[in-house]
């Protein structure tokens, strides 16, 4: 299977189409902490920090290869924290599928068809040991970009959550749920009695509703949850 080449152009067009560009607008210069997870080779920051000069932003990065790649990739200015590893429900280590030509395939999910790939250990780390070791006392935008690992993710943030620290979580929905077990439905029912509302984010805004069987389409790409509190941010 041929890859598309994956560069500023292309993520920028790809942000564009998919709201990631229109919410940063809606939200610029509002957010102080930001979490990139799964940030790949870092275009993602790349264009936050256009709408957030002033932001902290932590990169986190599972693919040892990748992660060297973003450090070449884009200006690392000394609010921007990288990090060499992900984010998961416990510390440790997670074997990747890792493709060199298409670095953003890269998955943990061993049912998932990646060709010409090579295994890579990536270490990991749970979300909360972070938020703590760091002193962080709360996350404005938490984006997930991790290929099927959204679940281990949120799991790793379990307190975090529950302690009212994250404003926003974006998080990918698409047919990999599949086969990481993790539906909308359960995106639902982790974040309505924290106090999240839930939309799919389009490039015209964000599509609040509650949920219906009918939404399990996998046809994302993203979706993100607005804890009440913030709501008048983003309307």
């Amino acid at each position: 299977m041929a890859f598309d080449l994956y560069d500023e152009k292309a993520a920028l067009e790809e942000f564009t189409k998919h709201g990631e560009l229109w919410i940063q607008q809606k939200l610029s210069g509002k957010l102080k902490t930001i979490f990139d997870v799964g940030s790949n080779i870092g275009e993602w920051t790349r264009m936050t920090r256009r709408f957030q000069p002033q932001a902290e932003i932590h990169m986190f990065e599972i693919i040892p290869d990748t992660y060297r790649k973003s450090l070449k990739n884009i200006e690392i200015d000394d609010k921007i924290i990288p990090n060499g590893f992900g984010l998961s429900n416990e510390a440790g280590t997670l074997p990747m599928k890792y493709r060199m030509d298409a670095d953003y395939v890269s998955t943990y999910i061993s049912d998932m068809r990646v060709d010409n790939f090579e295994w890579r250990e990536g270490l990991i780390m749970k979300g909360d040991d972070y938020v703590n070791s760091r002193k962080i006392d709360y996350i404005d935008y938490l984006k997930i970009d991790t290929e099927g690992a959204e679940k281990l993710v949120l799991e790793g943030f379990k307190d975090t959550l529950k302690q009212k620290k994250i404003g926003m979580i974006q998080f990918e929905y698409g047919f990999i749920c599949i086969l990481s077990k993790w539906l909308l439905i359960d995106a639902y029912r982790l974040f309505t009695p924290l106090g999240y509302k839930l939309g799919r984010l389009t490039d015209q805004g964000i599509q609040f509703h509650d949920y219906k069987l009918t939404d399990e389409t996998f046809n994302g790409p993203d979706y993100i949850a607005v804890h009440e509190s913030k709501i008048k941010d983003v309307i």
